[in-house]
């Protein structure tokens, strides 16, 4: 377990040292704006319009809302950002009091790893056996399942789920998640998306015994054996298929650290 928490820290120093895109002016802006927004100086429509600017316009900035998210000291301001835009907004679309289905009403509040389980089982019963969606699958399977928008309820989702996959023409499960748990708030750190996407060499969505094995040796100088690979999947392997998935990966990690 050690070693997949270094592993996963690494990634995440690693994306904030390549590509730290949030400029001091940026950040000490929307700093201001949070403190103002929460004194009551700033309406909701003028600070969205500050969080827009600030972070999602790619235009003026050039640089992509998710390589900004690669950014801890940034991630954590946009998720700040996001929950004042949530509490200041009194005329947002009611997404969140209806859903297509009693077990998705159930689990969408609080995400955790029965929702990511949940979600995991309506996006591989779409994408079937190849895996995947396209992006039209996948922002049609968001709508349906009443994922729609993100921060205060008016910017389009897929416009995120975009941002997330660049110029890839399908989108995987570990990106949709990503995408959902951006809509609820709970913006999954991308260390894990990133790690658990390098480490799953045949793109199948599990990682087995020697994709588990080949990250211990890339992550540590320790000598790891087949049986502390089996030990270690016989810990997180919740379904007992002999491999860890994505839901799983983040019940063993990150949803142990926010729930503390």
């Amino acid at each position: 377990f050690q070693t997949f928490q270094h592993y996963f820290k690494h990634i995440n120093l690693r994306l904030s040292a390549d590509l730290y895109t949030m400029s001091l002016s940026q950040h000490q802006a929307l700093s201001t704006a949070l403190d103002k927004a929460k004194k009551g100086e700033l309406t909701s429509q003028e600070f969205q319009v500050l969080v827009l600017q600030g972070l999602i316009s790619l235009k003026e900035s050039h640089v992509s809302l998710r390589s900004r998210l690669f950014n801890l000291e940034s991630e954590q301001i946009l998720v700040e950002a996001v929950s004042v835009c949530s509490q200041m907004s009194s005329t947002a679309p009611a997404m969140h009091k209806t859903s297509p289905n009693e077990d998705l009403r159930k689990v969408r509040e609080k995400f955790d790893f029965n929702a990511v389980k949940l979600y995991q089982e309506y996006f591989y019963k779409e994408s079937g056996e190849q895996r995947y969606l396209t992006f039209k699958q996948a922002t049609d399977l968001l709508t349906r399942m009443d994922f729609k928008y993100y921060g205060d309820g008016r910017f389009p989702l897929s416009h995120y789920l975009r941002e997330i996959i660049g110029n890839s023409p399908v989108v995987n499960f570990v990106n949709f998640v990503q995408a959902i748990s951006m809509c609820v708030s709970r913006p999954i750190p991308l260390g894990y998306k990133e790690g658990f996407e390098e480490m799953d060499l045949d793109s199948n969505g599990k990682l087995d015994a020697k994709e588990v094995f080949n990250m211990m040796r890339q992550a540590s100088d320790s000598c790891y054996s087949w049986a502390d690979v089996e030990d270690f999947l016989a810990a997180v392997d919740v379904d007992q298929d002999g491999k860890m998935d994505y839901a799983e990966m983040l019940r063993a990690f990150h949803f142990t650290e926010t729930s503390g």
